[in-house]
Order: C-alpha cells, then sequence, then structure tokens
C-alpha cells in the first residue's frame, strides 16, 4: 500500500449515510477530493457542502486518494465494486451484511467500516460518538483503518462478516422495528384523537432500561403477567386493524414463551 495514513478520500454515494460521513470527515479535518452519485443534485449539493469536486462517471475516479468509501446501497453495491480498480489503495465499504469479498476485486487491500446506526440527511450528526465495526481483508489493512476510525470515534470493535451481520439483524429488531411500533402507536393515537405526547415519557424510561444489562429483567404488560384478559380486550380493540392484531398476538406469544424457557434456566 503506497499510503500508511489516510488524508485524503474519495467518495462514491451521496445519500444518508454518505452525508453524514462527509460531514464527519470535513469536521474532523479530512479532505475529500471527490464526491460521486448517480443523481446530479445530490452529488452536487453534498460536495459543496464539504468542499469536494462532484463527478457523474466512475471512470474520472481519482487515482490518488488515500481512501475510496463506497457509501451505496446493498442491491448496487456488487455492481459499483465491479466498476473500481484501485490496484493496492484501501477501498471500504459501510454495509452491515454484504461481505466484505465483494470489494477483493477492486483493490488488494479492502475493508468494512459499519456503523450500527441509523441516519437522516437533516441531522447531519454524523459518526462520532457511535460504535464502528471494522473488518479489513489483511492487519496492515486492518492497522489503517482502525487508526482511521479511532480519528471519528473512541467506540472501534473488530468484527469479521458473520458477527456483522448479526449485529446488523440486531439493530434492526432494536432500532427499526422499534420505530415502527412507535408509528403503530402514534396512529392509534391519532385515530382517537390523543396527542404522541403521551407516550413520550414511557417511552424514554424504555430507552434507558435498554441501557442495562438483562433488558428482559425490565419487560412489563399484561403479556409478562399472562394476563389474557386484558389481551382479548386489546386484540377486539385491534379486530378491525389485522396487521396490528397480528403484530401484538406474535409478541405477546413471544414474550410469555421468552419467559417460561427463561424459567427452566
Amino acid at each position: 500500500m503506497t499510503n500508511s495514513k489516510i488524508r485524503e478520500i474519495a467518495l462514491i454515494g451521496a445519500g444518508k449515510l454518505a452525508t453524514n460521513f462527509a460531514i464527519t470527515l470535513k469536521k474532523s479535518g479530512y479532505s475529500i477530493l471527490q464526491i460521486y452519485n448517480r443523481s446530479v443534485k445530490p452529488g452536487k449539493k453534498l460536495a459543496e457542502k464539504v468542499s469536494a469536486t462532484y463527478i457523474g462517471n466512475l471512470n474520472e475516479l481519482t487515482g490518488n486518494a488515500d481512501l475510496y468509501a463506497l457509501a451505496v446501497s446493498d442491491s448496487v453495491l456488487k455492481e459499483v465494486a465491479e466498476k473500481i480498480h484501485l490496484n493496492d489503495r484501501l477501498i471500504i465499504h459501510f454495509s452491515g451484511t454484504a461481505d466484505i469479498s465483494v470489494l477483493k476485486g477492486s483493490s488488494l487491500n479492502y475493508g468494512v467500516l459499519y456503523p450500527p446506526q441509523t441516519f437522516t440527511i437533516k441531522s447531519g450528526s454524523g459518526f462520532l460518538h457511535i460504535p464502528l465495526c471494522i473488518e479489513a481483508n489483511n492487519p496492515e489493512s486492518e492497522r489503517i483503518l482502525t487508526q482511521f476510525a479511532g480519528t471519528l470515534s473512541e467506540k472501534i470493535f473488530r468484527v469479521n462478516s458473520y458477527q456483522r451481520k448479526i449485529i446488523h439483524l440486531s439493530a434492526i429488531f432494536a432500532s427499526n422495528f422499534t420505530n415502527f411500533m412507535y408509528a403503530v402507536a402514534e396512529d392509534l393515537l391519532t385515530e382517537n384523537d390523543l396527542p404522541m405526547d403521551l407516550l413520550q415519557s414511557i417511552i424514554k424510561k424504555t430507552a434507558s432500561n435498554a441501557r442495562h444489562k438483562d433488558i428482559y429483567g425490565f419487560q412489563t404488560g399484561p403479556a409478562i403477567r399472562e394476563d389474557l384478559t386484558i389481551m382479548r380486550t386489546h386484540l377486539d380493540f385491534l379486530s378491525d386493524k389485522p396487521e396490528y392484531e397480528k403484530i401484538y398476538q406474535i409478541l405477546s406469544d413471544s414474550i410469555i414463551k421468552f419467559k417460561h424457557q427463561n424459567d427452566k434456566l
């Protein structure tokens, strides 16, 4: 590898993750040489924001960057990676599920920098202070990537591809599914002229409980008590919403089953 330290970066992508990554890099003093994006408008907008050059063709990709970061969706990651050939320059992707080997045709040195976090373009909160999961195809790439990640976060974890997939799956349950539960709660309240503010306190309390070990020990509600009378009442309320009714039943059954399994231990 020609460079042992990352200074200049080429970014492929201009979506939510790419935007937060780019903003973090700029705040951390890194130079973003280029930003590639299929859609011109968001690509140029992000490039202008971080003082980078926008390119609309991967053939224009510079060969002088120390790091090439593919912040694109999993559905096009392989397609984009196959169009990039960098000899020994370090290239990474950010996917929680794509195998590291998807990059082996792009360079002799490649890796993954996976942040188990949900991003929005508006927040621009960046990568600072969130866990960063590192994987690389050789010790030197791992060393360089770890050093680089350490300038962005104090929480660095070295994981393999299998572990990264487990982390991503766990994040789906902890964040994506939980967010949808909030959306269901909001829908039920709104239909009955009630504000979501009623649940802000319990949402904060639940999130706070999740910071402790033995999260299931904080479980409350009719399912953990196996209060079938209340559960039937709730299911009656949801009879005109079969999707919600099914979710309620599945989750309640799972809570009870989990309880009985742990009682046997």
